[in-house]
């Protein structure tokens, strides 16, 4: 499986995009897309406009020496990641995270734990800091 975000992001070109200059190959495929659909849809429900929502890829280090807090759900495991977020003012629930050893309480991560698991998703997040929302997922870097 591998996955190059370029031609992804170009065909998103109806909402805003971000990136680095190179992205890394994430250890996905063709999997992603119904995921990354849901992504869209859920920020469009939760009151966001398509050309104001925001599509961005970023390359992710996650270090092993990351503490949780106590009660704190764990971060992804230490390593390398592709991240895909789909953010915008829209409301996509309280802030969260995927997984949790159990199915997740905000509706949009439980709703999608079975497209985290096919996309090969390690961790996914929504956040809210009013008036913006956002979902982030993690896919592994290949190699």
């Amino acid at each position: 499986m591998a996955l190059r975000f370029e031609a992804l992001l170009r065909a998103h070109g109806f909402m805003r995009t971000e990136r680095p200059p190179e992205i890394w190959v994430a250890d996905t495929d063709a999997r992603v897309l119904p995921l990354l659909g849901e992504l869209i849809a859920a920020a469009l429900s939760g009151g966001g406009t398509l050309g104001e929502l925001t599509l961005a890829v970023s390359n992710v280090v996650v270090e092993a020496d990351v503490e949780c807090p106590p009660g704190e759900i764990q971060s992804p495991a230490p390593g390398e990641y592709v991240a895909m977020t789909v953010k915008g003012e829209t409301d996509l629930g309280p802030d969260a995270k995927w997984p949790d050893g159990a199915l997740p309480a905000v509706h949009l991560l439980r709703r999608l734990d079975e497209r985290f698991t096919v996309a090969g998703a390690r961790f996914a997040y929504v956040r809210r800091i009013p008036p913006e929302g956002s979902v982030t997922v993690f896919l592994p870097r290949l190699g």
